[in-house]
């Protein structure tokens, strides 16, 4: 009886032994399942840090590429402004000079045509001159022949009237022939005197 008992009793131990290798070996796969289950979410947590510092590098570098697109953008806008502001200076530039080189143009031609109607001016000016002098002239001209001819004319009528008195005088008919021959002869001594 004592020895079914200890066998029993060993065989109680076994079991036991058993029991707990059993429940060791449970608590190990569980353990190592418990492992595999943390080994997975740290993976999952590590792969889902990755895509997060991946999505966030993808944004920043992103938001990086739109920041330079407007800043590239804001860059060609400011561009193209000061490149308008040149071309409308240079524009204000030239339309000023072409303007300022119409008035110029303008100016001389008005003072050429000022010039030519001065020249004409006084072309006919001279010419008017010239006329009322050639006309003074031949007015001057006839007034002297007419005054030379009033001169003979006076002068005839006192030579006839003297030579008509020295008839009356009773002087030789010779004589008066003599007298009247010299004084028609010497005609512009007389004249002279």
């Amino acid at each position: 009886k004592q020895r079914i008992e200890k066998e029993e009793e060993i065989a109680r131990m076994r079991h036991c032994r058993r029991e707990l290798k059993i429940n060791r070996l449970r608590r190990m796969l569980l353990g190592l399942n418990g492992s595999r289950r943390r080994l997975r979410e740290i993976r999952g947590r590590k792969i889902r840090r990755q895509q997060l510092r991946k999505a966030q590098t993808e944004a920043q570098l992103r938001r990086a590429r739109e920041q330079q697109v407007q800043m590239q953008e804001h860059f060609l806008a400011i561009e193209a402004q000061r490149e308008r502001q040149e071309f409308e200076r240079v524009l204000a530039v030239q339309q000023k000079g072409q303007i300022q080189e119409e008035v110029k143009d303008r100016n001389a031609r008005s003072k050429r045509l000022h010039h030519a109607e001065e020249v004409r001016k006084q072309i006919k000016e001279k010419e008017t001159d010239l006329i009322h002098n050639r006309q003074m002239f031949f007015e001057e001209g006839i007034k002297l022949d007419q005054e030379a001819t009033e001169r003979r004319r006076r002068l005839d009528e006192i030579k006839k009237k003297k030579l008509e008195e020295l008839q009356g005088a009773g002087v030789p008919s010779k004589y008066v022939n003599e007298v009247s021959r010299r004084a028609m002869k010497p005609q512009t001594s007389l004249i002279t005197h």
